[in-house]
């Protein structure tokens, strides 16, 4: 029996004691004894029902008492496990706005809890992120009619007050009354920005072995197509050299001056040949080892380029018409002398190499806007479009070469030179019409005397 019940009971006594006296003033005094044992009866039985109602609610009030100490130490718990996440915790409506933050989140956000509730949580979110994480919000809200949506999760940068920004990981619940609507959102919030950290730093870690293992086998195979070119390129000469010397060796008493001419011409062509092969792998080796030096000196461009097309005219026994021509407004340029050899040997011995016997080389130097502009001109086989893309790879060689002797190194080590002096290279050719090739390269300001 509750309040209710007891207070109608003592309504109800209260009328009938009420109508049992109206009725003793009327009647008899026999009547008078009836209707007193009447009332007796029915207060004992109002008196029961007290007793009775009163059992009760002491009863009810043991029971609410205990129900209230339970609540409380469950409350204390609650607040004691809140308090005990070592991750922050907080408690928002569906809007975002903080009503509970655990003292984590005070340390994580750098806030005092009185300052924190109240405030948006997405004041903390930084603000190239901000939209989208109030869009997020917005949505879990819509889906409020939803009422089994899971956690959700996320990222997002965040600035604690005062201090640099951190990663947080962020876990959402829905909070929901006893009809199931949402009435909050819980928020399980972790800084990862350590996690983060190590995390690319691992990447980097992987990705930097990714490219020394590809390094690697570059270099593995780089090594195994150097030795099986240079084997082959330096056979050729070194059996014409000792085939010569041979002959020399047994018949020079027997033959002219003029035939003995021809082999030692040949003698002295492949020692030139094997020793451009030798600068060509000391130059590779040295790009590949990370000591290919640039050390430009004021040179004389047209001195040096006239001295340079003798030797090459020499090795070339007047096979083919080589016309240089220069225009230069000074004659003093500040580049590399050893470079600026390899570039054009290479560039010249092609033109000579890949020209029918006969043919006109040109070559010219031209100087304009502290720049040196280099150009080689012939009238050979040509390179294929499709190989035009690489020919300044180590190893490559044109589809139309055939059997013409050479290693693919000269286009790479020129590229190489090239781009030490922080120049260009042009390349213009048509099949069985010729290739000229076009070096720009601007005078250094630091120069090595």
């Amino acid at each position: 029996m509750n309040l209710d019940d007891l207070a109608l009971q003592i309504e109800l006594m209260r009328k009938r004691v009420a109508l049992l006296q109206r009725q003793s003033e009327q009647q008899k005094a026999q009547e008078d004894i009836e209707v007193i044992t009447d009332v007796f009866k029915e207060l004992y039985l109002a008196l029961e029902e007290m007793q009775i109602a009163n059992e009760d609610l002491q009863q009810q009030n043991e029971e609410l008492f205990n129900a209230q100490q339970s609540l409380i130490a469950q409350g204390q718990r609650y607040q004691e496990l809140f308090e005990e996440v070592p991750d922050a915790y907080l408690v928002t409506d569906p809007t975002g706005v903080i009503q509970e933050a655990n003292s984590a989140a005070q340390n994580m956000l750098n806030i005092s809890k009185n300052f924190l509730l109240g405030k948006p949580l997405g004041i903390f979110v930084l603000e190239k992120e901000l939209i989208a994480f109030h869009l997020k919000v917005t949505h879990l809200s819509d889906r409020a009619e939803i009422p089994d949506w899971k956690m959700q999760e996320w990222e997002a940068n965040m600035r604690p007050r005062n201090k640099t920004p951190i990663v947080a990981a962020m876990k959402v619940a829905a909070i929901r009354n006893q009809q199931g609507n949402l009435v909050g959102l819980r928020w399980l919030v972790r800084d990862i920005s350590e996690s983060k950290r190590i995390q690319a730093k691992l990447q980097w870690a992987e990705e930097a072995m990714r490219q020394a293992l590809a390094k690697e086998r570059e270099f593995s195979e780089l090594t195994s197509r150097l030795l099986t070119t240079a084997s082959h390129e330096f056979r050729n000469p070194l059996a014409t050299i000792y085939s010569s010397a041979e002959l020399l060796e047994h018949y020079r008493h027997l033959w002219s001056d003029e035939r003995q001419q021809i082999h030692l011409r040949r003698i002295q062509t492949s020692v030139m040949h094997i020793t451009q092969l030798l600068n060509d792998l000391l130059v590779l080796n040295q790009d590949e080892t990370g000591k290919l030096e640039f050390n430009p000196t004021p040179l004389n461009l047209v001195e040096f380029c006239r001295d340079l097309l003798e030797e090459l005219e020499q090795s070339d026994r007047s096979q083919h018409a080589i016309v240089f021509s220069s225009e230069c407004q000074c004659t003093s340029a500040n580049l590399d002398a050893k470079l600026l050899r390899q570039i054009l040997t290479n560039l010249f011995s092609n033109c000579l190499k890949y020209s029918p016997i006969g043919s006109t080389v040109k070559f010219s130097v031209t100087t304009a806007n502290e720049r040196a502009i280099f150009q080689t001109q012939d009238s050979g086989i040509g390179i294929p479009p499709a190989d035009i893309e690489h020919i300044f790879e180590p190893f490559h060689r044109a589809s139309n070469t055939g059997n013409i002797p050479g290693m693919g190194l000269g286009m790479s080590i020129v590229k190489q030179a090239v781009d030490l002096h922080g120049g260009e290279i042009i390349v213009e050719s048509a099949i069985d019409a010729g290739t000229t090739f076009t070096v720009i390269l601007p005078f250094s300001r630091n120069l090595y005397v």
